[in-house]
């Protein structure tokens, strides 16, 4: 059994919370609650590598967004195994603000595998080019559109990331 540790990052309401119960709990509430400093949630995962089946236990660590935690932030990124990086189709701010957050984890562990999530997908028509974000390092091993409300890419967001830390860690 594999135990380990990855972290949302996002700023504040972009639904990095609302993933993690989608994915840990299949739950969804359009009301906002902001998050206060760290809440950890675990999922456990099977996964099989070169026909051997794996276990591994999922420890997903959810941090505030506001701007004023930031000075801490790092050491809550500290121990992590990868990274999902959540930004809001809505709220163009959020994305450009990826860039940082990918700094921000690559000064505290480099070389971890890094997914972005550009959330809230279902309350935009407009077209993303995702592609553009992969070459802003090369540790974004993936880039999905998530709906948390309608399950859209949510398990696969999530699963990669798991199944790129076990094939890193055998």
């Amino acid at each position: 059994m594999f135990n380990y540790k990855i972290v949302l990052i996002g700023d504040f309401g972009v639904g990095k919370t609302s993933l993690i119960k989608r994915y840990v709990d299949n739950s969804f509430s359009d009301e906002y609650k902001s998050s206060i400093g760290v809440t950890i949630s675990k999922k456990s995962l099977t996964i099989t590598v070169n026909n051997k089946i794996y276990d591994s236990s999922m420890m997903i660590w959810d941090i505030e967004g506001k701007t004023d935690f930031k000075p801490i932030l790092s050491h809550y990124l500290s121990g992590a195994k990868g990274f999902i990086i959540v930004a809001d189709l809505t709220r163009e701010n959020t994305i450009n603000s990826i860039k940082e957050h990918i700094e921000l984890c690559e000064k505290t562990a480099s070389n971890l595998p890094i997914c972005i999530a550009f959330n809230k997908s279902d309350l935009v028509d407009d077209e993303i080019d995702l592609e553009s974000f992969k070459n802003l390092s090369s540790n974004v091993i993936a880039l999905f559109k998530t709906s948390a409300k309608y399950d859209n890419s949510v398990s696969e967001l999530f699963e990669i990331l798991n199944d790129e830390i076990i094939k890193r860690i055998i």
